[in-house]
């Protein structure tokens, strides 16, 4: 296997809040249909409910509640199921794309969703921000701190 193909990053390619959103294969356990998500009276921040996966309660995750996100224009059409046990609503798949970290560029400030962002990716002459997971549940714990 040639060096450039060993650093590729494999992610799916989705769409939430109506923008393209690239998760790393492995954060990911696996991507289910769209399911009824149970509402959580008094839920907390960044997560809109519960589904069940596995015989256990999946906290399915409010990407309305995290900063710089407007709400998208369509239903989620499948579900993600990141390692760390947090389900996420996805618009859409739009494929599997191999990405070279190299030509990964550090989010702007600017950035609306900077704060849970790995990198960006040039691609089809935009950047398209890739998530991170850890950032992300990190983004999810200060949300629940602050009320």
């Amino acid at each position: 296997m040639s060096e450039a193909v060993a650093n590729r990053i494999p992610c799916l390619q989705a769409r939430v809040a109506g923008r393209d959103l690239l998760l790393p294969l492995r954060d990911l356990r696996e991507v289910l249909p769209a399911m009824s998500i149970s509402l959580l009276p008094g839920r907390p921040r960044g997560i809109q409910g519960v589904v069940v996966h596995e015989g256990e309660f999946l906290p399915v995750l409010a990407w309305t509640d995290l900063p710089g996100l407007s709400v998208g224009n369509r239903k989620p059409q499948a579900l993600a199921v990141l390692r760390l046990r947090l389900g996420l609503p996805l618009e859409a798949q739009c494929g599997v794309l191999d990405s070279n970290p190299e030509t990964w560029v550090d989010p702007e400030t600017t950035e609306p969703w900077q704060s849970w962002l790995l990198a960006m990716v040039p691609l089809d002459g935009k950047l398209v921000p890739v998530l991170d997971a850890d950032r992300l549940l990190a983004v999810l714990r200060a949300l629940r701190q602050q009320g």
